[in-house]
């Protein structure tokens, strides 16, 4: 049975979940697409510092103040200064929190990737769109963020939309898949009734829209292989003739319109393109006002404007955003140049924009603080119009699957690694990213990739050191410090799974074992199974390896850790084994396959006591197991998208956590105990959460 796919009643993480803190992914951004951000926070959130933006299948909606997004916790004293960093807590809740006071919400609503949002005027509902067309509206300030509307929209991706003032109206523009469809719609968004005809543009496809905010309504589109602009009056909307240059709706020279946008009162419009240009019309005519002519030195992918109308942000190709005031007449000036991309590599010129450092968007928060986007995913928080000379503050983290966790209790960080070969650091305490770890050859792209191909599996050493292992067949060995070491190791097969002792580490591979001490690598100890899953004592004499034979195989280390001798083979499970755990006395094995959870007995010849069938909740692949400081909780997260508590007092009962992570679970790890009950969890959202559970635990597990 495969888990519930998204839907009305699983779109976000369930309101009592007891998550402390949840840290998003940071935007996924294409290469040549702009990348949709908007600071919007309608009247129902007014004043709040909402950013919201896409990211894979994500929506995400984050308070840059820490504040929670729909009602104020009394408890809580974060400044309303922006910080790239969520709320944390030093201190177990007395009650499981709800989403209600949380800083972040994770919309997981669409089954493909997201390629435009906006969040309407009135605060209350967000309208998404993806890379199949499909549209849908749902409740934002709902606490289960109820979908109200989900229909196929266009027949290709949706590029851009926005609503009419009154949030009942909604256009949205993108790209059609043949010549009978549209690439440009309005509709009655509760209804979904077309109100009016947008005009097509070449090649069907369109880049952005705008939709003016006042009566009467205007809304302009924008062409992405054209330079042209066309507007339209309504409802039911008609585009408007040109007469005597009026429109004006071929004001770029060149290549397509990137974006296009009303200032809040609907008197002007702007827009930018691949030309490098500025232009403003008269918000009622399309009537031209004013061209500015190689603002930036690439193609501009986004314009946004203040809330007093007084300023624009564009985000360009070569790595730099530009505030403009803009006049009455349209009239614009160029007066601030920052400059994200050579902010994240040390304020150090460079001859050549990274790759990474391209800014393919922008908006402005609360009003008045900008905000770009890379196409490394990374957030620019800029400084304000009249604060110029403040530091760019980065907001970092991943935008593809994190595919493990490794915790490094010493220096109380953690590390994740993602499938795109990127690597984070991670502060224990607060779940705040520290950074991403730089590639050993440098990092002249701004891209972070340290593994060329999806990172498999990560480990902590007893002195604090990274080892991680990718589909690149190398080991790279990160200090404490964080500095990924110069020369990687090759596996010669590639790997699946990697655990620590406290100096032994073991590598599982398709092609057998590898056994790592000092820095030395053994040779491959071929296995008569693929091992899927390992674990190491904590004195690296014995190591346990879960094999697609459905067994748990024992071996002692010898020859000064270079090769293993099997001692013991426990034969007990029916489907293969993909997660072990040891607990922290090193008494007990946790072992789980596809849908059993087993615990042995060390100290009793490994004795079942947990055997199969009685902890066999899950319905898909169990992918990581952790054991409590104390170890009476085991926790179990798979690819259900649940987490499972169980007791090892109380062996009848369980606590289930469903709709943890979308896609599932990759790795969680239980806190130090004076932290209470708490434990980080990971997953295929790229999501990372922090889970206190010291409530439940005791309520459903007490004597």
């Amino acid at each position: 049975m495969a888990p519930v796919g998204p839907d009305a009643s699983n779109s976000c993480l369930p309101p009592t979940s007891p998550v402390v803190v949840s840290v998003p992914p940071v935007p996924s951004a294409t290469r040549g697409e702009r990348c949709v951000l908007d600071g919007t926070a309608g009247r129902f959130s007014a004043g709040k510092a909402l950013l919201a933006y896409h990211t894979g299948k994500l929506v995400v909606v984050r308070n840059l103040d820490g504040q929670p997004l729909f009602r104020e916790d009394p408890s809580n004293s974060t400044t309303s200064s922006p910080s790239p960093s969520p709320p944390s807590s030093s201190s177990p809740p007395s009650s499981p929190p709800s989403s209600s006071s949380s800083s972040v919400l994770v919309y997981r609503g669409h089954h493909y990737a997201v390629t435009a949002l906006k969040l309407s005027p009135s605060g209350c509902y967000v309208c998404s769109g993806d890379e199949r067309g499909m549209l849908r509206v749902w409740a934002f300030d709902h606490e289960e963020h109820l979908c109200k509307y989900d229909q196929a929209g266009l027949t290709g991706a949706i590029r851009d939309m926005d609503w009419d003032g009154e949030s009942q109206r909604l256009a949205f523009v993108g790209e059609r898949t043949d010549a009978r469809s549209d690439c440009a719609k309005v509709i009655q968004w509760d209804t979904g009734v077309t109100v009016g005809q947008l005009s097509a543009h070449f090649k069907g496809r369109a880049a952005s829209v705008a939709f003016k905010p006042q009566r009467p309504y205007r809304i302009i589109t924008a062409g992405k292989d054209e330079p042209k602009c066309c507007i339209h009056k309504g409802p039911p909307f008609q585009k408007v003739a040109t007469v005597d240059g009026v429109p004006a709706e071929q004001m770029h020279t060149k290549g397509g319109v990137n974006c296009v946008r009303y200032n809040s009162a609907g008197t002007i419009a702007v827009s930018v393109g691949a030309d490098r240009s500025i232009c403003t019309y008269d918000g009622k005519t399309l009537q031209f006002l004013f061209r500015l002519e190689h603002v930036h030195a690439a193609t501009i992918y986004a314009v946004a404007w203040s809330a007093n109308d007084a300023t624009v942000l564009t985000a360009s190709g070569d790595g730099t955003c530009k505030l403009l005031s803009v006049d009455a007449d349209g009239t614009l000036k160029e007066i601030h140049t920052y400059k994200p991309a050579q902010a994240q590599v040390g304020k150090i010129p460079f001859e050549k924009v990274p790759v990474g450092g391209v800014q393919v968007g922008c908006t402005f928060v609360k009003g008045n603080i900008p905000v770009s986007v890379g196409l490394n995913g990374q957030l620019c928080i800029l400084p304000a119009a009249d604060d110029t000379d403040a530091s760019i503050q980065i907001i970092t983290g991943h935008y593809a699957a994190v595919a493990g966790v490794a915790v490094d209790h010493a220096n109380s960080v953690f590390y994740t690694g993602d499938t795109d070969g990127i690597l984070c650091k991670w502060d224990l305490a607060t779940c705040e990213p520290l950074g991403r770890l730089e590639p050993p050859e440098g990092n002249a792209d701004l891209m972070y990739v340290v593994h060329g191909g999806a990172i498999s599996g990560l480990a902590t050493t007893g002195n604090g050191t990274l080892l991680s292992v990718g589909w690149d067949d190398k080991l790279y060995v990160t200090d404490k410090a964080g500095s990924v070491g110069l020369e990687p190791v090759t596996l010669g097969a590639q790997p699946s799974a990697i655990s620590s002792g406290t100096n032994v580490s073991v590598i599982a591979t398709v092609e057998g074992i590898l056994l790592v001490k000092d820095g030395k690598i053994s040779d491959m100890i071929k296995v008569p199974y693929a091992a899927q899953a390992v674990c190491v004592s904590k004195d690296d004499k014995t190591i346990y390896v879960g094999g697609d034979d459905c067994n748990v195989h024992v071996y002692d280390v010898t020859d000064g850790g270079a090769s293993l001798s099997e001692t013991k083979v426990i034969d007990a499970h029916l489907q293969p084994v993909h997660a072990l755990a040891l607990s922290n006395d090193g008494t007990k094995l946790a072992s789980g396959d596809l849908r059993d959870v087993c615990i042995w007995d060390l100290t009793a010849d490994y004795k079942a006591i947990i055997g199969r069938g009685r902890w066999c909740f899950h319905v898909q692949r169990i992918t990581c197991l952790s054991w409590s400081p104390d170890d009476k909780v085991i926790a179990s997260g798979g690819a259900d998208d649940s987490i499972y508590l169980w007791s090892m007092e109380k062996k009848m009962k369980r606590i289930h956590y469903p709709y943890a992570h979308r896609g599932g679970l990759t790795g969680l790890h239980f806190l130090p105990k004076e932290k209470g009950l708490q434990f980080v969890s990971v997953g295929v959202d790229s999501v990372v959460n922090k889970w206190d559970v010291t409530k439940d635990t005791a309520d459903k597990f007490s004597t």
